[in-house]
């Protein structure tokens, strides 16, 4: 569980960094690996692609485990339920997240081809980084409540930070 979690952090570092840059180079013009900003923002779309679909395998897997370490030790029903309940938080926002980075990597494209304005582009760009952190902000609340039950559910009394 942990080494998922540190590298759902990481690699969420990674992501974001690799955003930032591909925001600056959409304004700036250089290369990064000898790679224009439409094919930087395709190494940057696989790499997000990755990251939240790991944050997603992680919640699935935590949550399957919980269910099934309650079953074996006849455990209260209720850490299952909060696994749920955490699902339930993180999932909605980051879904939609997704959505707005495939409209943006999609958008790449239109806006290379000039099939649609520049500044459409940017404002999406600014919206989706924005976005992103505030579901980081979302995931990391969520990881501190699944590793709470997990705590709880151990009988470990300590109080994630």
């Amino acid at each position: 569980m942990w080494f998922f979690m540190i590298t759902c952090y990481v690699m969420s570092a990674v992501t974001f960094v690799l955003l930032s840059i591909a925001f600056l180079q959409s304004f700036l013009k250089f290369h990064v690996w000898q790679a224009d900003h439409v094919t930087f923002m395709i190494l940057t779309s696989i790499v997000y692609s990755f990251t939240e679909t790991l944050v997603i395998f992680f919640f699935v897997g935590t949550g399957v485990s919980v269910k099934e370490y309650t079953l074996e030790h006849h455990l209260d029903s209720g850490y299952h339920k909060r696994s749920i309940g955490v699902k339930r938080e993180v999932y909605p926002p980051l879904m939609m997240n997704i959505l707005y980075m495939i409209v943006l990597f999609v958008l790449v494209g239109a806006v290379d081809t000039q099939r649609v304005p520049a500044w459409i582009y940017y404002s999406l760009f600014v919206f989706c980084i924005g976005d992103y952190l505030r579901v980081k902000i979302i995931q990391n609340n969520c990881f501190r409540k699944n590793t709470q039950i997990i705590l709880d559910m151990s009988g470990i009394k300590k109080k994630v930070a």
